[in-house]
């Protein structure tokens, strides 16, 4: 796989990446109730993870030679919503493209470069956690 290629493949991770962020810290605007902090909270750690991966993201596409996009991937979410239940499949939705972008350039990339291939399934191991802390809490609530 050429650098240009990997560039190319990274600038739709960074897209998401950026859509992601933008995503949550939209989210956080519009939670009312009385689980409002702790969700705003959630919501606003999430932009903040999304940031510093657009940021490592980005980094590694000069590290090839190539120039990071500085726009979230199109139609990535949508503003209005139902409904916390609707934000948080909407979210799911964009987890679990980040991941399978991640994990389809990881196993392009197979033994190609070392450092690239480690950083990959880094970020394949911080998907699959948002994925399944999502996924969580999307179930009903129910106390054991």
């Amino acid at each position: 796989m050429t650098n240009e290629q990997i560039c190319d493949r990274l600038n739709e991770i960074l897209g998401l990446e950026l859509a992601g962020t933008m995503m949550y810290l939209n989210y956080s605007f519009f939670i009312y109730g009385h689980a409002r902090i702790p969700i705003v909270g959630w919501l606003r750690s999430q932009a903040g993870e999304g940031i510093t991966h657009a940021t490592e993201v980005g980094e590694k596409i000069t590290a090839f030679g190539g120039t990071p996009v500085t726009f979230p991937a199109a139609d990535q979410f949508k503003p209005r919503f139902d409904s916390l239940d609707d934000m948080l499949r909407s979210a799911l939705a964009l987890e679990k493209n980040a991941f399978n972008k991640y994990a389809s350039l990881l196993r392009d990339i197979e033994n190609e470069n070392l450092v690239l291939r480690v950083f990959l399934e880094n970020k394949v191991g911080e998907e699959s956690e948002h994925i399944e802390e999502i996924e969580k809490m999307l179930r009903p609530d129910v106390v054991h």
